[in-house]
């Protein structure tokens, strides 16, 4: 006759698969946050490719900023609920949102944490910024929300993309990533001016802190960090 476990043999065993979870569960979780992150960013990077060569290709231009999208928002309303120029007007219209305009207003509104002010952090909790009062943002279908401004100086577009809207963790490099639309239409890291070759801020600036302009310089140098790992979150 076979001799079964014990209840002591039985509870050391349970005790040690106990111990191996409580290490490696975290870091399951962690790493398959980060892949859905990064796989979140991938969806609406192409999806911003995409509606930069549309609008391009329906108005028969070369440069984005030879489209409606260039210059100052043009506007039937107040709250930027229906617009023929600027950058509301391409959001609105090549991105199909579910929400526009929405970093201010009833928290039913929101799509960006804390609206306008400073809640988003850095990797190591520090105070990375906020999105900032001037600026317009909408939410796909997806819960990703997309920020942006227009600098009229340099003829250029940038961009902040929350993969998962309000939803936590709200960090830089994480769910929070800045971006600069170019005159081909391609999409680049923060911080290049829109210029000719310049992809903005290198990978060692992710996390790096200090460089200015809100949350769009705390969140440079982590789109490219991502690219260059092969669209996967290695620091």
């Amino acid at each position: 006759m076979k001799k079964g476990f014990t209840l002591a043999e039985v509870l050391i065993t349970l005790g040690i698969v106990g111990i191996v979870a409580v290490l490696t569960i975290p870091s399951v979780m962690k790493n398959y946050k980060n892949r859905l992150y990064t796989a979140q960013l991938e969806k609406v990077y192409a999806q911003l490719n995409e509606a930069t060569l549309a609008i391009m290709n329906d108005e028969r231009v070369d440069s984005f900023y030879e489209t409606k999208a260039n210059g100052t928002d043009k506007c039937t309303d107040n709250n930027k609920q229906n617009c023929t120029g600027g950058l509301p007007y391409f959001l609105s219209t090549y991105l199909e949102p579910v929400k526009k305009n929405c970093a201010k207003g009833d928290n039913d509104e929101i799509c960006v944490a804390g609206g306008t002010t400073s809640s988003y952090k850095y990797i190591d909790g520090s105070d990375a910024g906020g999105i900032g009062s001037g600026t317009y943002c909408i939410q796909l279908a997806s819960g990703a929300a997309i920020c942006g401004f227009h600098n009229p100086g340099n003829k250029c577009t940038s961009l902040v993309v929350d993969v998962n809207g309000q939803a936590a963790p709200n960090i830089v490099g994480r769910d929070v990533f800045s971006m600069d639309i170019h005159k081909n239409g391609s999409i680049s890291d923060y911080s290049s001016g829109c210029a000719d070759n310049n992809f903005g801020c290198t990978a060692d600036r992710c996390n790096a802190g200090g460089a200015g302009d809100g949350i769009y310089g705390s969140a440079c140098g982590c789109l490219t960090a991502v690219m260059e790992a092969g669209w996967k979150m290695e620091y």
